[in-house]
């Protein structure tokens, strides 16, 4: 090698010696926090004692579940498996309007596995007083705009 050689490779190696550490430093450090597996429905309060009535899927459990007045209505919904739609919500409607999105009451949303609680009123200030013969719920995917499935007590 000639001397303008050696003196270029001695430069490179010593920029070499430099950069490579920093460029590691800067990677881990840019590599970013693992995200925590948080739900985005809140926890409930309490579990309602009564169950009214239960309906029995693959991959879910649902129960209705009231106080001991029925003044206040529950539904409990329990994911055995991980969805394979995750923008799934849980619509309440009357028997003679089954499978209308827009004149249903959304009751919450379904997540990962788990078990979920929504509340809802019963009580003498709605129209009707709903008894759990007259529970029509459907599983809608919001942004497919299809109905999942179907749960009638």
């Amino acid at each position: 090698m000639v001397k303008q050689l050696r003196k270029r490779h001695l430069q490179i190696w010593t920029a070499s010696a430099v950069l490579l550490p920093v460029g590691i430093i800067a990677a881990w450090l840019s590599v970013p926090a693992e995200t925590k597996d948080k739900l985005l429905q809140p926890a409930s309060a309490q579990v309602l004692p009564n169950v009214l009535a239960s309906a029995e899927k693959d991959n879910y459990t649902v129960r209705i579940r009231s106080n001991s007045d029925t003044s206040q209505l529950q539904l409990e919904w329990i994911n055995k498996k991980t969805l394979t739609y995750p923008t799934a919500a849980i619509y309440r409607t009357l028997s003679h309007l089954k499978d209308d999105v827009d004149n249903a009451a959304l009751v919450g949303r379904i997540e990962a596995r788990g078990t979920y609680y929504f509340l809802f009123a019963n009580g003498k200030d709605q129209i009707q007083i709903f008894t759990p013969k007259e529970f029509h719920f459907f599983v809608y995917d919001f942004i497919h705009r299809q109905i999942i499935d179907t749960i009638n007590f």
